[in-house]
């Protein structure tokens, strides 16, 4: 099975290029306008990858071409060993995904420094302070000048508490968040895809993927994985980062969502507020 802990990571770190990507082109069109940068995203990290390789960069042709004598292709697959070898080159490719699942409407993604703490810290951290700050009876939770941090050990909302089905939940919820209002079409799906397959991203990884984005999770898929308190009250909180509900669909789906887990109002608003100080 895939490293879904990592694939995690590097979404939510991806995730935090989206609103700076909208902001910079104006959000044309909305999250159709940045699923294209993926191809652009995957040049880049091709790139860099062959650089490390000793190749000098030049730039005569659409992809930046490198001299050396070597042609695109031979580029591409001495670029792929590396991306296999290390899966922190890959995040730039994923940036086209992080877009497509974080860049809304109102082009907002993942503070930086929030994405900063990984997938798992960040996701158990919001809704560790939500639940804190509801069991205590508090006014709503204001996190706008506070940092997130990761949620202490033992409070089953920790990172070491979660494992990769977890991880593959948190996934699942953002997705089926993201395309809760249709906007995910089978032209963003393949030009996503096919950026993660060049820059050799894990087979088994990459076919998940292509089913979560053609066929996004059920609410009631989502609340099986739900085992416990902790558990429901972070998939909700991993739908919610996700996206900024400004449509009526994309507001139908976290209220059916957040009911269907059995949370409480007060708990759900709580993880509204903290996941919207989680955004830029």
């Amino acid at each position: 099975m895939f490293n879904a802990k990592s694939l995690l990571d590097a979404l939510v770190s991806a995730g935090s290029q989206a609103g700076a990507q909208a902001g910079q082109q104006g959000n044309p069109g909305g999250i159709g306008g940045l699923a294209g940068q993926i191809l652009t995203q995957a040049t880049q990290g091709l790139g860099d990858a062959a650089r490390q390789t000793g190749v000098q960069q030049g730039a005569s042709d659409a992809l930046g071409q490198l001299t050396g004598g070597k042609t695109p292709d031979q580029l591409i697959e001495q670029a792929k060993g590396l991306f296999n070898a290390n899966p922190a080159l890959a995040t730039a490719v994923l940036g086209g995904l992080g877009a497509l699942v974080f860049g809304t409407s109102s082009g907002r993604g993942i503070a930086g420094s929030a994405a900063k703490l990984g997938g798992l810290a960040l996701i158990g951290g919001l809704a560790y302070k939500a639940y804190q700050n509801y069991q205590a009876g508090k006014p709503l939770l204001d996190l706008k000048q506070q940092e997130v941090l990761p949620a202490p050990p033992g409070t089953g909302f920790e990172p070491q508490a979660a494992s990769e089905a977890t991880a593959r939940s948190f996934i699942r919820a953002m997705i089926a968040a993201a395309a809760a209002d249709g906007h995910i079409d089978e032209q963003e799906r393949s030009a996503i895809l096919r950026g993660l397959k060049e820059a050799g991203l894990d087979r088994e990884a990459q076919a998940w993927l292509e089913k979560e984005l053609a066929e996004p999770a059920s609410i009631d898929a989502l609340v099986d994985a739900a085992e416990s308190p902790q558990l429901a009250t972070q998939i909700y909180t991993a739908a919610r980062i996700a996206i900024n509900p400004d449509t009526r669909a994309e507001k139908d789906f976290l209220a059916g969502l957040a009911r269907s887990l059995g949370l409480d109002a007060e708990l759900v608003a709580n993880i509204d507020a903290a996941a919207g100080a989680a955004k830029v």
